[in-house]
């Protein structure tokens, strides 16, 4: 697929905010179990454990909770949040690993020239980006 330079910067922000969504999920999975299923897992990488662990629908939104902090407090708009948010769900749901080409098909589905994106906002000098400030 060939991406502008802004669509291929928006694919690694998008790429970076699920993989960190997905370890969010697969931290919170893997605690839930006994230590006899979670030995044999350590050395999966925790954005993966869905694919190990079954997730149920009613499971989704304790596994997910915060995991959009990082994307909302840089400035990425809610409407990409949102996409990204279902994008993560149906992996988790469905116990699919992540796949980059299925994610550039779902932010070609956004209309990121349109968008106003994190490095597109004027700088906000009065705001902390950082969790906690």
């Amino acid at each position: 697929m060939n991406q502008s330079p802004r669509g291929a910067l928006a694919a690694a922000m998008a790429e970076m905010a699920v993989l960190r969504a997905l370890q969010v999920a697969g931290r919170r999975l893997l605690a839930r179990r006994s230590r006899a299923v979670r030995g044999p897992l350590q050395t999966v990488p925790p954005w993966e454990l869905h694919v190990h662990l079954p997730v149920g629908d009613t499971d989704l939104a304790l596994l997910l909770r915060d995991a959009w902090l990082i994307p909302e407090a840089v400035g990425l708009p809610a409407m990409v949040i949102e996409e990204l948010d279902q994008h993560v769900q149906i992996l988790l749901a469905a116990g699919l690993g992540y796949r980059r080409d299925d994610l550039l098909k779902t932010l070609s589905r956004l209309p990121l020239e349109q968008l106003v994106l994190p490095w597109d906002a004027p700088a906000r000098t009065d705001e902390a980006h950082a969790p906690g400030k």
